[in-house]
């Protein structure tokens, strides 16, 4: 697992087609931060190409209990649900940051396509890099080990390029335990023997990620937490 291309933080994929979105797609909309661009079970009005801004991708049950899938920043397309046009969505995508979009209809997106088979090709292949997210997640979480779903988790977002670029993992604990389907307590408790035996060092809302070679290891069931 630990070495599948999947992306758990979507940025730049759409890039290249920036300026033909903007030429063709209609006028950029702004959406503070908390905004709500779709909700679980209800149909999205639109999908957007992000220009500017994060989103994340959740679902939330009867409990109240938020699972956190993934990361949406600039030059992608979140609310991928809207694709079918009349179909409700089936997580949530939230405004983290201020965001601009462009809105797109399923009929603007065919469009688009019409005028554009590479980026109709692309779009394809970004739609299957969300794919490949949601079944490398559904792999990880058929593993009982909380420890071992949380050292798959830390691979996967040490090849995103926000950790490329801040060589951290923007996270806190209760978002960690989120992500991993793991509660905060059992989440802290697998990051404080990762911190002592030296594979990360943790600090308020970050981790850094001091040891790769182990954390392959330990995602692949070497060592049980």
């Amino acid at each position: 697992m630990a070495g599948a291309a999947v992306k758990f933080v979507f940025a730049g994929e759409l890039a290249a087609h920036r300026d033909f979105i903007l030429a063709n797609g209609g006028s950029p909309v702004a959406f503070p931060a908390g905004a709500v661009l779709s909700r679980t079970a209800e149909v999205p009005a639109r999908v957007y190409y992000l220009l500017e801004g994060m989103t994340k991708v959740f679902t939330t049950n009867a409990e109240g209990f938020v699972r956190l899938l993934g990361y949406h920043r600039a030059d992608t397309i979140c609310v991928l649900d809207g694709l079918r046009g009349a179909a409700p969505s089936v997580v949530t995508i939230e405004a983290i940051t201020p965001v601009q979009v462009v809105p797109l209809t399923s009929e603007d997106l065919c469009r688009l396509g019409q005028l554009s088979p590479c980026f109709a090709l692309d779009l394809a292949f970004f739609v299957g890099d969300t794919l490949r997210l949601m079944c490398y997640d559904a792999e990880n979480q058929s593993i009982g080990d909380v420890g071992t779903r949380l050292a798959n988790f830390f691979l996967l977002y040490m090849d995103s390029l926000d950790y490329r670029r801040s060589g951290h993992v923007a996270m806190s604990q209760e978002n960690l335990a989120s992500a991993v389907n793991a509660s905060r307590v059992q989440v802290a408790r697998v990051c404080s023997k990762m911190q002592r035996a030296g594979v990360i060092r943790t600090r308020r809302g970050k981790v850094e990620l001091l040891d790769r070679e182990t954390l392959v290891r330990w995602g692949a069931g070497e060592r049980s937490f």
